[in-house]
């Protein structure tokens, strides 16, 4: 064999083992990761049975996980998990019960399993708490809404993406036919008594139930609607941003310290954002901090502030001039969301759309000194 074929022969062989090593790898490519579960505020949800499906785990979910309602997107408590790396899901199967509508819901779906295994690579340069650290996705939240919707999305490190967007098909399930732990759910009073107890849903949310009735349930599709825009922070003279983070109304999150390399976002679609939180250095070294919530309800971070930090969806959010203003824009045009913290203690937040200006006025908000 001549010398310039022994090296394609050797470079063949080479290449053919690092192929094979790269295929393996990425059939081996396993993560740590949990489960949970979100719902509306008005409309608490049950699991009956459900399972998070992947070629090595499954991750199960059934009754005793009690009632999901903490907001849409929140995520509710952890039911533990595996501490093996294992391979992302690929399946999702759910039964749930919805407690407002008094009906069963069910489905079986195939999940993108490119999307989700890039995300997890990807992951973020810098994490929320720590700028030296790299971070990646570890939860995966299941959004049990109305009429059959269920939304699962991604979350880790103060970031949320959504992964999978389904609707469920309404179903009987009767005592009878119920597996014995879940039967006392259909107790002639369970469903009033869940309803009611101040504990489960909040006294405000009921009364506001009995004043204007349950929110329509194709509003948790709307808030999924998208818009080019970017947002852009005015800051006191001489300051230095170092935490930003947004909230979504369609359970998305991002939250990111201040790359200087990078110093404002780009671009992208985005659903209305409902909360924006800021950290940065004034002129004089201190750390000062504002929140935006925006609500008809001033006093809304100070009523909440117990409860999830006050970051859950605002009850009259689909009736702020933040939401309706969104609605109307133009979704293809960039947009800037500007949040003008210069003044001191009083936020200005306007739209900027083509040269035209749109005022914010509807929200309730803080600036004050980071301890």
């Amino acid at each position: 064999m001549g010398i310039n074929k022994l090296k394609t022969f050797i470079l063949f062989i080479v290449c053919s083992f690092s192929l094979i090593s790269c295929q393996n790898k990425k059939m081996e490519e396993k993560y740590k990761w949990t489960g949970t579960l979100s719902a509306p505020n008005e409309y608490p949800m049950q699991a009956y049975y459900g399972e998070l499906i992947a070629d090595d785990y499954q991750y199960p979910f059934s009754d005793i996980w009690g009632i999901a309602g903490g907001g849409w997107g929140e995520p509710g408590k952890y039911g533990g998990g595996t501490d093996n790396l294992v391979k992302v899901p690929h399946t999702l199967e759910f039964t749930w019960y919805s407690l407002a509508e008094n009906k069963f819901y069910a489905g079986h779906w195939e999940l993108d399993t490119k999307k989700i295994t890039q995300l997890f690579n990807e992951g973020f340069s810098k994490t929320y708490f720590d700028s030296l650290k790299k971070g990646t996705y570890d939860t995966f939240i299941i959004g049990l809404g109305p009429k059959g919707k269920l939304i699962l999305w991604l979350y880790g490190d103060g970031h949320q993406v959504e992964v999978g967007h389904f609707q469920g098909k309404e179903i009987k399930i009767t005592q009878a036919e119920a597996y014995d732990k879940f039967k006392y759910v259909f107790e002639p009073n369970y469903r009033e008594d869940i309803l009611n107890d101040p504990g489960i849903v909040n006294p405000a949310i009921t009364q506001k139930i009995k004043e204007e009735g349950y929110p329509d349930p194709t509003l948790y599709e709307t808030f999924r609607e998208k818009l080019n825009w970017s947002p852009k922070l005015i800051l006191p003279a001489g300051s230095t941003l170092e935490k930003r983070n947004f909230y979504m109304a369609n359970g998305e999150r991002e939250s990111t310290l201040q790359d200087n390399s990078a110093p404002s976002l780009p671009y992208a679609k985005r659903a209305v954002p409902y909360l924006f939180y800021f950290q940065w250095k004034n002129k004089d070294g201190k750390k000062e901090s504002s929140q935006i919530v925006f609500t008809g309800n001033p006093e809304y971070i100070k009523q909440t502030s117990k409860i999830s930090n006050g970051t859950f969806l605002p009850l009259d959010f689909e009736k702020t001039d933040m939401f309706k203003t969104f609605e109307q824009l133009n979704k293809e045009i960039n947009t800037d969301i500007v949040i003008d913290v210069s003044n001191g203690s009083d936020p200005e937040v306007y739209i900027e759309q083509n040269n035209n200006k749109f005022p914010v006025k509807q929200m309730a908000k803080y600036v004050k000194s980071v301890r």
